[in-house]
């Protein structure tokens, strides 16, 4: 019975993934179209709390960012820092005519977690038609607000959201953008087939007419991920939701620095996820049981189980290279194949730290 449960889990999950390599090919939308030439007034969101070393490729990305002047408006915001993030950006903003800096006030309540009470704000001083998100530890490309304006101006949907990625060297990086990659690849997939399931602070387009009807941030039921948690609640008021994916909108962040601190960040998603509708989990569940499972057929059946295993890591790196070429990144096939150890780690170790009787760490905070 085991054996038998062992292998239907195996191949399940590579059914799973030839069906991502294969909606990749013939259902992958783009969103592109010929540009129009019609820029809305847009309002570009970045809180910061302690992110002094971070803010100078943050505010560089943006001096070199394309879009009219004139219907741009950025807003800096410093969420109750502790070194020097607020002298920076004040100083950033009163060198240009259309950036606006704010101090954060309050606190994290059971209303609103730190950033949602931060982004809550500056969205009462926003005045564009669309507000975009990104975080200071983030560069964006010169081409990323008017994509994205694009991407919207076809379908005029309440969120867009876009595609990130960890760009730091180092094997831990590389893994951890391997990990973003794969997630996002099989959320992009979802989404282009009608099922909306999430978006990222870091890279999200937001309409103001979908932000109203939900109350803004205030609005929404409190979460730790409250990306999510809005675009579940934009979703549940009608709107739809998009998921763009190419060079132009691609957005680089950094990882993690630490193995804690990974287990900190992932612990904050579990709680999102743990919302997710039951297909989502059963997929999620896949991921996370073909470990164990793998292990088990290999020890009755060697040769047939490596194998196995094999196949498998070539068809999901071959789903998570192409993926990643969307955006005119190139993978390295040693890392695809390494990966597979990493997955199998973290999986886990997420799974017990997640339910590990201790709170979320998130920007010196705890919840």
């Amino acid at each position: 019975m085991i054996s038998l449960l062992a292998f239907v889990i195996i191949i399940l999950l590579i059914i799973q993934d030839l069906i991502l390599n294969l909606l990749l090919t013939f259902n992958f939308k783009s969103y592109i179209q010929p540009r129009e030439v019609r820029f809305p007034k847009i309002s570009i969101l970045i809180p910061a709390r302690n992110e002094a070393h971070n803010l100078p490729s943050c505010l560089e990305a943006l001096d070199q960012l394309r879009y009219p002047k004139d219907s741009l408006q950025i807003i800096l915001g410093n969420d109750n820092s502790e070194d020097s993030t607020g002298d920076i950006l004040k100083d950033w903003s009163k060198k240009r005519s259309n950036v606006s800096y704010l101090e954060i006030v309050g606190a994290p309540n059971n209303k609103m977690n730190g950033k949602a009470n931060a982004l809550n704000q500056m969205c009462e001083e926003a005045s564009g038609d669309l507000y975009l998100f990104t975080d200071a530890d983030c560069q964006i490309g010169p081409e990323w607000a008017s994509s994205m304006v694009e991407a919207w101006n076809k379908q005029k949907p309440g969120v867009v959201t876009g595609i990130t990625t960890v760009f730091e060297k180092g094997v831990f990086a590389r893994f951890q953008a391997l990990d973003w990659w794969l997630t996002l690849g099989m959320v992009k997939i979802m989404d282009d087939l009608g099922i909306a399931v999430t978006s990222m602070g870091n890279n999200m387009l937001i309409s103001r007419s979908a932000y109203n009807a939900v109350g803004g941030f205030a609005g929404i039921p409190f979460s730790l991920t409250e990306d999510f948690e809005m675009a579940k609640q934009v979703k549940k008021n009608g709107f739809d939701c998009i998921h763009l994916v190419g060079p132009k909108n691609l957005i680089l962040t950094k990882g993690q620095v630490s193995f804690e601190d990974l287990m900190a960040q992932r612990k904050r998603w579990m709680s999102g996820a743990m919302a997710l509708p039951w297909v989502w989990k059963l997929l999620l569940g896949l991921q996370v049981f073909f470990f164990p499972a793998m292990l088990y057929f290999v020890f009755l059946f060697p040769f047939e189980g490596i194998f196995i295993w094999l196949m498998k890591v070539l068809i999901q790196g071959l789903f998570i290279y192409r993926f990643a070429f969307k955006t005119g990144i190139k993978l390295k096939w040693h890392d695809l194949l390494l990966f597979e150890i990493y997955y199998a780690l973290i999986s886990w170790s997420t799974i017990v730290y997640y339910f590990w009787p201790s709170k979320t760490k998130w920007k010196g905070r705890k919840y």
